[in-house]
């Protein structure tokens, strides 16, 4: 990361915000500093110049620096972080997740050319709620396993995964390596899904899950809830995937049938 000043090379070429009425000098702002960012002279976790010192040196008021980098912020590149240590900082760019086709995090991770990382934060075996049961279409008294991960893109937090496995079907999972690909696992097992549903709703996430996604407890994030479906319809896994709505974009392919 690098904290920028007004005397940063970056920050050198300065645009003329007043060069004329037809376009508002938030927008200049705004444009300028985009342009910096796709060029990647501006990288990800750069620290930008107090807002003081920037607006002194464009010549516009705090209140249009602000417009701009709201729009810049809205516009995911940019994070306003509050505190001793906040400021404005440059954005990660957000990572494409494509649910067509079930792909596992580590596929699309290896796609987007980024390293998968996966910390086990608890395992646990037992008797599901009411919303897993039905999920998973158990009986009253079966148990479930159950397997937390933070999941990371160059070990930077993206997501927590919480998923639950029928204990009859698979009884010796949790004996597994479990940083790797979970569907590989069940695959290797016999039972690899091959069908879903899916659901996708924002959430604000659990305490717990905050902090392990390094964000604020308000912030909201994206919730995937999905059913996976072995070969002969039985459900294999039920999951709910907490993803930083600022580093992830869930996209979909559909076709028409003819």
């Amino acid at each position: 990361m690098r904290t920028l000043t007004m005397r940063s090379r970056v920050m050198s070429d300065l645009p003329d915000v007043h060069a004329g009425p037809e376009q508002p000098a938030h927008s200049v702002i705004e444009a300028w500093l985009a342009g910096l960012i796709s060029s990647a002279r501006l990288r990800p976790e750069d620290k930008l110049p107090p807002e003081v010192e920037l607006a002194s040196a464009l010549g516009v008021s705090r209140m249009t620096l602000r417009q701009a980098l709201g729009s810049l912020e809205a516009a995911g590149k940019l994070v306003r972080r509050r505190g001793r240590w906040g400021g404005n900082f440059i954005a990660q760019p957000r990572i494409d997740f494509d649910l067509t086709g079930l792909p596992s995090f580590t596929d699309q991770m290896r796609r987007a050319h980024l390293r998968a990382g996966a910390k086990v934060i608890r395992t646990t075996t037992c008797r599901p709620s009411r919303a897993v049961r039905e999920a998973l279409q158990l009986c009253r008294g079966a148990q479930v396993h159950t397997v937390v991960r933070l999941r990371s893109a160059n070990r930077s937090p993206i997501a927590v995964e919480e998923s639950y496995f029928p204990a009859d079907l698979f009884a010796d999972l949790l004996k597994h390596r479990l940083s790797g690909s979970l569907y590989t696992l069940l695959r290797s097992q016999g039972r690899a899904p091959v069908s879903a549903t899916e659901v996708l709703e924002p959430v604000i996430a659990p305490t717990e899950y905050a902090h392990l996604l390094d964000v604020d407890q308000a912030t909201p994030v994206l919730r995937v809830c999905r059913t996976a479906l072995a070969g002969d319809g039985k459900p294999v896994e039920y999951s709910e995937d907490y993803f930083r709505a600022d580093r992830a974009r869930i996209m979909l392919t559909a076709r028409i049938d003819n």
